[in-house]
């Protein structure tokens, strides 16, 4: 895959932003050196999404796994190409997970990995969307995968926090 570029984003559904703003504020008067962090739901969510474009086809299965190497920093240094990296070494995968794909969509594919989310698009359908609205379609793909429920953005108050690249320029 190619990256595209990366955003970091911070939703919060208008209906419960009253109740979030005095729950921080009450943990605010506490004492305590505890950092509390909202769980990313369907009301509230701060995530960094990752934009890619499938190379030669698009993935359907992510791998969490471990792979040995002598040299590991060494390795990485002499892979350019992150993203056709062969592997020759034994990689052992502790996790996977099927990816529902749906190519009519502007995001054909999401993959919601603690806060992150990768955020695979169609380059025809999006070619002239601008920043905003890649992320508004990869929201809705993430509200539909993992939250079972539609993204209205409406009805949610939304920051969107770019990097500098001039990729939507």
């Amino acid at each position: 895959m190619k990256f595209l570029d990366g955003v970091n984003v911070t939703y919060v559904h208008k209906d419960e932003k009253s109740n979030l703003t005095k729950l921080m504020n009450q943990l605010s008067k506490s004492q305590t050196k505890i950092e509390l962090e909202p769980v990313n739901s369907r009301y509230y969510g701060n995530f960094r999404i990752e934009f890619y474009i499938p190379i030669e086809a698009t993935p359907s299965i992510k791998l969490t796994g471990f792979l040995a190497s002598e040299n590991p920093i060494e390795w990485l240094m002499e892979k350019d190409d992150q993203s056709a990296i062969v592997i020759d070494k034994v990689f052992h995968v502790v996790d996977t997970e099927i990816i529902e794909i749906d190519e009519t969509k502007p995001v054909v594919a999401v993959v919601m990995d603690q806060y992150k989310v990768y955020a695979i698009v169609n380059s025809e359908v999006t070619k002239d969307y601008t920043l905003n609205q890649l992320v508004e379609a990869a929201l809705k793909r993430l509200f539909e995968v993992y939250f079972d429920s539609e993204f209205i953005p409406e009805d949610y108050e939304l920051e969107i926090h770019p990097e500098l690249t001039d990729y939507f320029m």
